[in-house]
């Protein structure tokens, strides 16, 4: 690093991802970590799994209910996970 070059440590942390090739992977496992404060609380704790692989969110539900409701708003919820994420992290949903 440069004199008079300074950065901060998220911009280099992004920056070490990149250059690895990890920061899709990354970014799959924060979606997971976000779940709760964009879904609420009352649906991530009935959320029994969460899992991405390959831009595809699989999800399941301890309440039918819950599942049903999920699938209603599926568009939107995507574009809100996307949106916290800053990016295209998801491209698909999944309830099982």
């Amino acid at each position: 690093m440069k004199e008079g070059k300074t950065r901060k440590i998220d911009e280099l942390v992004a920056q070490v991802l990149r250059q690895m090739g990890l920061e899709q992977k990354f970014k799959e496992h924060e979606i997971c970590e976000v779940w709760p404060e964009v879904v609420g609380q009352m649906i991530a704790s009935r959320t029994k799994n969460i899992s991405v692989a390959d831009g595809k969110l699989f999800v399941t539900f301890t309440s039918a209910v819950v599942r049903n409701e999920i699938l209603m708003v599926k568009e939107g919820l995507l574009r809100a996970l996307n949106e916290r994420m800053g990016s295209e992290v998801v491209k698909e949903i999944v309830v099982r």
